[in-house]
């Protein structure tokens, strides 16, 4: 197992250090620091460190960075910065040598920088971690190569390895990331993800779920009001599946502050066989829940993402997001989705209140295509 650094600080910073950082600070930034380069010499490099400290999903598409990097510099020390809500389920990975906790907010900017000043990393991979902290973040810490794609709109990107690089619409986020091995020489095409269970996870699990059953997962959040789907088809959907066969469980999936959203499901099916397991395990429990699943129905979201890394079945519902870039790009017979058009112009995604635009999938459509797949 990987050791967790948290660092001993916990200072508190105000809004306006983004702008300080911003304005004042890249002044005063050793400019010669930072080598460009189309290739690092990695025989300089001892270690490699990776930045992926913001959502689950982001943080599993970059595990086959974590992986091939191993695969061709197994003598190199493997870092990543996660998310200290998540990384937990990392803790599994054997690619891994060490993770120190970010939570990428500005408060805890310089508890993790005095962690990373201890390693000194000559080479950072900023694969998912948001600015304006990321690169200031790697060039502090005394990063003498530092990669981040797309950078054409960063604006600390003259610190950048790499040259400029613009967001390609359509790419799969895995794909992007292996990008990120171009610069150290390597040629990746493997996508899969990795997601290593722990026993205890699966064995908790094991002790509330029925036997000989199939079990149909419904993941009723998302990160986003903008990515879910009504709790009323949510209803419309598992009645019918119930109704049309009488073999099946339905389980609930959900984080602890979900339990609202799956109540109100629960409640409205109104049938024993669904099993309200939102909130029920740890993180970890609740990965080890989905594997146990024969199929999940999931909108665009972490859970999603858990259950194509760990093989389970999905359908995926998509109208804000791009199914191109986020469900999966690999083993797709296993992993179709439902994507709708937009319906509203502009699209305003995240600062969405009321996405009328999900309705456009119904529970007719969804059940269509559970059984096409062949699952019940």
């Amino acid at each position: 197992m990987p050791e967790i650094r948290q660092g001993k600080s916990e200072r508190e910073f105000k809004g306006a250090f983004l702008s300080f950082f911003r304005k004042i600070i890249p002044y005063f930034l050793p400019k010669n620091q930072v080598v460009k380069t189309d290739l690092v010499p990695m025989e300089e490099i001892d270690k490699v460190v990776c930045f992926s400290n913001t959502a689950i999903g982001d943080t599993l598409f970059g595990t086959p960075v974590f992986r091939s990097l191993k695969k061709h510099f197994p003598n190199k020390k493997l870092i990543v910065v996660m998310n200290p809500k998540n990384y937990k389920l990392f803790e599994n990975n054997p690619y891994i040598d060490e993770i120190i906790l970010y939570s990428g907010k500005t408060k805890h900017f310089f508890k993790a920088l005095t962690e990373l000043k201890k390693i000194n990393p000559k080479l950072v991979l900023a694969l998912h971690s948001n600015e304006p902290q990321a690169t200031p973040l790697a060039i502090l810490s005394g990063a003498k190569y530092i990669i981040k794609l797309p950078n054409d709109k960063n604006e600390f990107n003259k610190w950048h390895t790499n040259e400029i690089v613009s967001k390609i619409e359509g790419e799969h986020f895995i794909k992007l990331r292996l990008k990120f091995l171009k610069w150290l020489g390597i040629e990746e095409n493997d996508c899969r993800m990795d997601l290593f269970l722990k026993d205890k996870w699966i064995e908790e699990v094991e002790k509330v779920l029925p036997k000989n059953k199939k079990l149909i997962g419904f993941q009723i959040g998302a990160s986003t009001i903008s990515r879910r789907w009504f709790n009323e088809r949510w209803i419309e959907l598992g009645k019918k599946l119930l109704s049309k066969y009488p073999d099946i469980n339905i389980v609930l999936t959900g984080a602890p502050n979900e339990k609202k959203l799956t109540d109100e499901v629960e409640s409205g099916i109104n049938d024993k066989r669904v099993l309200n397991l939102a909130g029920k395990f740890s993180l970890g429990g609740a990965a080890a829940l989905i594997s146990k699943l024969d199929l999940l129905i999931t909108p665009d979201t972490g859970p999603l993402h858990i259950a194509i890394a760990l093989k389970t079945p999905t359908i995926g519902l998509f109208v804000a997001g791009n199914p191109k870039e986020s469900n999966a790009c690999y083993d797709l017979e296993i992993h179709p989705f439902i994507q709708k058009p937009k319906t509203c112009t502009p699209c305003v995604d995240k600062r969405c209140k009321y996405q009328e635009c999900m309705l456009q999938i119904t529970s007719d459509e969804v059940l269509e295509k559970i059984e096409k797949m062949e699952i019940v």
